[in-house]
């Protein structure tokens, strides 16, 4: 695999990508096999002093955490103390009052204990304790969001549903700090049983990131976070998770990578290749924050994906989690799991507009440099091929298929006519054009036989999916239809 080539891709796509969705500052790492092949970083850290992000730059990891306390958890199962069946009431006095049945370990690590969907209990001031906040969080009983307005703290019956939960990750991670035979606190232990042994020196899994818990070494490299919108980029104050296990670490993609690389390996170390293996294949019917989705699966805390189609790809199984800190930081995880390649991005931007939806500017930087990454993993060159006239060459796509196939018409607008259309077009400032390739584009769609799958066969002959996809936004059409993505062609259209 051509990792030169993945990095002059990332080089031109990057800083375009960051323009687009107003990110101050991206790192990103990718891993194959055992190491961390490449490392990049664009932008700044902090938008004050001119600090530039960094490959050492340290951000939060939000809900990419989870898979932390996940392994710390899954030690003690393969010790013996405590296991993946047991109701965890013996431990905690934790009851779902919808029952049918006790909790266990494996419902929490799958987001099926009945716990309704919260968002971290947080607040301006550092978290107490792990024993006393559950306690408080557990005699309260009600979720977090608007004051648990927006949804009941027990969602369900224990098994019955899918429901993405940071209390149930919070309660793992008690059960890390009861059971572990150093008899050390929940960030201790993952400290040295987990980031240790990987040699990952620059991650800290704090009960906040405070200087009262975090070395200042590090936390002196860490990035400033920006909520957004649209022309905005704002420094709202430090916050701090109730719920710490499920998501208040801070780490550097690099380490991250070594991370998922030791689980896509067999364990690495910190886990036997079987407790890895569980981790990362569907051990149950999955969801997204808003709930189940018959198309996913989830292991033990990473969504999984069979790779049967979308943005992974045919036959390129892979594995996935992602993360927010509020409100300043976004954190995207992908793992190819037998490509045995790992992808992590981080950006100090997490984005105002409506929550939990992937496609707003802080999750959609991340998708589109992980499509570059995923054209690579397949195989194929992710350098763009159409350097500086993309925007324009896909305006001539549209305007060919609306003049011709959208309508059914056979006559196909003559040369002149399109250097007409482009020579009076009217171009917003910032806007680049090349006429000469607007002509060209619109010139080579035509009615055929089959227009839709030879159109696709066009697109994608022309425009790799990650460059299509950029350029989409750019011009204001991302819900372009599937056939220009190529999906007519893959069903056989």
């Amino acid at each position: 695999m051509d990792i030169d080539g993945l990095a002059e891709a990332l080089d031109a796509f990057v800083p375009e990508i960051m323009d687009h969705c107003g990110t101050p500052g991206l790192s990103i790492a990718v891993g194959v096999g055992t190491e961390v092949v490449l490392t990049r970083a664009y932008g700044h850290a902090d938008l004050a002093t001119g600090r530039p992000m960094t490959t050492d730059t340290i951000g939060p990891t939000g809900s990419d955490a989870k898979a932390y306390t996940g392994v710390a958890v899954l030690q003690l199962v393969e010790r013996g103390l405590i296991g993946l069946d047991d109701p965890i009431d013996k431990h905690l006095p934790i009851v779902n009052p919808h029952g049918p049945r006790p909790i266990t370990l494996r419902d929490l690590l799958t987001h099926r204990s009945g716990l309704g969907i919260n968002l971290g209990n947080f607040d301006r001031v550092p978290p107490p304790p792990l024993e006393e906040h559950l306690r408080r969080v557990f005699a309260a009983g009600r979720s977090d969001a608007y004051g648990g307005a927006l949804t009941p703290f027990w969602a369900g019956p224990v098994g019955a549903a899918y429901q993405y939960s940071n209390v149930g990750i919070a309660v793992v991670g008690r059960l890390v700090e009861l059971l572990n035979p150093e008899g050390v606190s929940f960030s201790e232990y993952v400290r040295e049983h987990v980031f240790a042994p990987l040699g990952m020196s620059s991650s800290v899994f704090p009960r906040a990131q405070h200087p009262d818990f975090v070395p200042a070494e590090l936390l002196a490299r860490r990035s400033t976070g920006y909520a957004t919108l649209p022309g905005l980029r704002l420094p709202l104050p430090q916050l701090y998770a109730g719920d710490y296990p499920a998501g208040s670490a801070l780490s550097t993609p690099s380490d991250h990578a070594r991370f998922v690389l030791a689980l896509l390996g067999g364990g690495g170390g910190v886990l036997s290749a079987g407790t890895a293996r569980q981790m990362i294949t569907a051990q149950a019917p999955g969801g997204t924050l808003t709930g189940p989705s018959q198309d996913t699966s989830i292991g033990f805390v990473f969504n999984v994906f069979d790779g049967s189609g979308g943005s992974g790809g045919f036959g390129h199984p892979y594995i996935g989690h992602g993360g927010e800190y509020p409100w300043g930081w976004s954190h995207f995880t992908r793992g190819w799991t037998e490509d045995r390649i790992a992808l992590v991005i981080a950006a100090n931007q997490l984005d105002l507009g409506d929550f939990g939806t992937s496609d707003r500017p802080s999750h959609a930087a991340a998708r589109l440099v992980a499509e570059i990454v995923t054209t690579w993993v397949h195989g194929a060159d992710p350098r763009r091929r159409h350097a500086q006239d993309g925007l324009s060459y896909l305006a001539g796509l549209l305007t060919g298929d609306r003049l011709t196939t959208r309508l059914g018409i056979t006559i196909r607008p003559t040369p002149d006519e399109l250097a007409g259309i482009a020579e009076g077009a009217v171009v917003a400032p910032g806007i680049p054009w090349d006429a000469r390739a607007f002509s060209e584009a619109a010139g080579q769609v035509r009615m055929t036989d089959h227009p839709l799958r030879d159109n696709a066969e066009l697109v994608r002959r022309e425009l790799p999916a990650h460059e299509l996809e950029l350029l989409k936004r750019q011009l204001g059409v991302p819900g372009l239809g599937a056939f220009w993505q190529g999906e007519g062609v893959r069903r056989g259209v």
